[in-house]
């Protein structure tokens, strides 16, 4: 048995072997858990470790994005960017788009992990790496986990969804950023637009795209456009090494 005190003195335990525990009926003390039990959005009540952070799982309605559900938790509004972006990056997804919303800005995920616990960093990407160890700069792409991570000498910087290629057409190898395009075209499926584009290999680019929480790509690495243009404008420069792990 493994227990897991919350900051607001909530305490959960869970069986080694089972990653959530029904939370009803406990009576939970943590504020975020009781807000949204007040507007009704928790699926099932049940608190599930998510890359090691305690959270219930809801439901946004159509129209609504992670923005709009922060700004409607008073707990949550008053860190609000910390919360958009703890739950976008949990989720896979960028704190802007609308379920089921018009053009590029939608998505269909509507059904979302909110932590109770901020305080919690996630455990997504090692926070340190030795093989990133020797190098100012260096790339880690994760096709199992659908995240990539920017490492400073070993560190963990920076984490950011991607969705790679699908049936695992990402192939599996080490890189070096070969060149950088501000705007690119894609020259095998009919002049796609890959804007903000790193090439890390032959036709295989770390560019900015959609990205649904899944592989879905061709085979290039996609990335929020807002995570492409910091890669591009500030962090990123040709000859940087990386990896890509599955």
């Amino acid at each position: 048995m493994k227990t897991i005190p919350l900051l607001s003195g909530l305490v959960i335990s869970l069986l080694l072997w089972s990653p959530a525990v029904q939370a009803q009926g406990l009576e939970p003390n943590n504020l975020i858990y009781r807000e949204l039990a007040a507007q009704g959005r928790m699926t099932t009540g049940e608190i599930e470790i998510v890359y090691g952070v305690p959270c219930v799982e809801v439901m946004l309605e159509a129209g609504e994005s992670i923005k709009a559900l922060v700004a409607s938790l008073p707990s949550l509004k008053q860190k609000a960017l910390l919360a958009q972006d703890r739950i976008a990056l949990i989720n896979k997804t960028h704190y802007l788009l609308t379920v089921h919303g018009p053009g590029n800005m939608s998505t269909d995920k509507d059904k979302m992990f909110v932590p109770l616990d901020f305080a919690i960093e996630p455990e997504i990407l090692p926070g340190f790496l030795e093989a990133a160890a020797k190098h100012e700069k260096y790339i880690l792409i994760d096709r199992r986990q659908q995240y990539l991570g920017l490492y400073e000498w070993g560190e963990l910087k920076h984490c950011f969804p991607i969705s790679s290629g699908a049936r695992n057409s990402t192939p599996l190898r080490a890189f070096v950023v070969h060149g950088m395009d501000q705007i690119h075209f894609s020259r095998k499926y009919d002049m796609a637009p890959m804007d903000h584009a790193l090439n890390i290999g032959g036709d295989y680019f770390i560019h900015e795209g959609i990205v649904p929480g899944f592989p879905a790509s061709h085979g290039c690495v996609r990335i929020f456009p807002l995570h492409a243009r910091f890669l591009f404008y500030e962090w990123g420069k040709v000859g940087i090494p990386g990896k890509i792990i599955g």
